[in-house]
């Protein structure tokens, strides 16, 4: 673009408090105009976000700017009740967050479940088949409302908090693992979009044979290794429980162990075939259990016999990032739009 188009685009960003120009200090021997930066600004305006997870949602309230304004998490088993209620459930709650405040110029909704390109969610973790959820939460909501992937939106935070660079930093794999196992590709500084959205079938074939399979769960995930353990008589009703107790109890530190090594396995499987230059652990696997993610990252590194990969971990507060982007992700398209405004104006 030519500097006269970029200048008019950026003052129309300014007219419409979407942008701010701000000075930059410096020591007072240097003369001439001072230097200016460019910052988001949209403070008076406010973003809705959605996080819907297997056992917890995530409300979230943002300015443009995607500045945290309020968050709320609810306790949401969407499993044992109907979809309806449940997306009713979540309408209520974040209508009642952002109470007194101005109505939103955009909302979003994020789900850990595998989500299509037409935004229809079909999950045996979530017991839903083809919800539109963009459209039924606009109904009870009464704002349009955006759909996105949970582990997409993470991963575009992960994006975001990265440095920029001159040169092209490579692929980065981000795998997320909880009772959802799902992941997502950072590719020439974009995330890519998974088109059909469906469950990665390889992940189901690597866990046969290994104990952790269970009717209508995930088998890499944290309540397939629960019902296992349920099975061998361990009473505890989360992963997190299961985690607590390995500590003293052998057979719960073998079954979490056995999940470690299916993830490994299907980390490893994804790596092989695109060899990224980084990889992002997000999670509850990974985040509470620590001696596991060691012993996953030493197995990750050892079978791919480099030291170039680059292994890190992501924030313990992925979900509400996710809802937060995905509630700021339409405005942030297209801000003039959402905002009101045109370049014409």
């Amino acid at each position: 673009m030519s500097q006269p188009s970029v200048t008019r685009h950026v003052r129309a960003l300014i007219d419409a408090g979407l942008v701010e120009e701000r000075e930059v200090s410096h020591d007072e021997q240097r003369v001439g105009r001072p230097e200016t930066t460019l910052g988001l600004d949209g403070r008076h305006i406010v973003t809705w976000g959605i996080h819907i997870g297997v056992q917890t949602t995530v409300l979230t309230i943002s300015d443009g700017a995607g500045r945290l304004l309020r968050q709320q998490e609810i306790p949401l088993a969407v499993a044992s009740i109907s979809h309806t209620q449940a997306l009713d459930y979540v309408a209520h709650h974040l209508r009642e967050l952002a109470s007194d405040l101005p109505s939103p110029a955009c909302v979003g909704v994020a789900v850990s479940a595998h989500i299509d390109h037409t935004g229809m969610v079909t999950s045996e973790e979530y017991g839903w088949d083809d919800v539109d959820i963009a459209a039924e939460l606009s109904q009870r909501l009464g704002f349009e409302v955006h759909a996105g992937s949970g582990t997409a939106a993470m991963a575009a935070q992960e994006l975001l908090s990265a440095p920029l660079r001159d040169r092209d930093p490579g692929s980065t794999l981000y795998f997320y693992a909880r009772e959802v196992v799902n992941h997502a590709w950072i590719v020439n500084g974009a995330v890519h979009r998974p088109h059909s959205g469906a469950t990665t079938t390889a992940f189901h074939d690597l866990a046969r044979g290994s104990g952790l399979e269970h009717d209508g769960v995930h088998p890499l995930s944290g309540q397939a290794t629960v019902a296992a353990a349920q099975k061998a008589g361990i009473k505890v009703h989360s992963y997190r429980d299961l985690v607590q107790i390995a500590s003293t109890n052998a057979t719960a530190r073998k079954l979490v162990d056995a999940r470690n090594m299916l993830l490994v396995d299907a980390i490893t499987l994804v790596l092989d075939v695109v060899d990224p230059a980084s990889l992002v652990l997000a999670g509850e696997a990974f985040v509470i259990d620590r001696e596991g993610l060691r012993e996953a990252v030493s197995s990750i590194r050892a079978r791919r016999a480099t030291g170039k990969l680059n292994i890190s971990l992501a924030s313990p507060a992925v979900t509400r990032d996710a809802a937060r982007l995905t509630g700021v992700y339409p405005l942030w398209a297209n801000p003039l739009l959402q905002a009101g405004f045109s370049l014409k104006d």
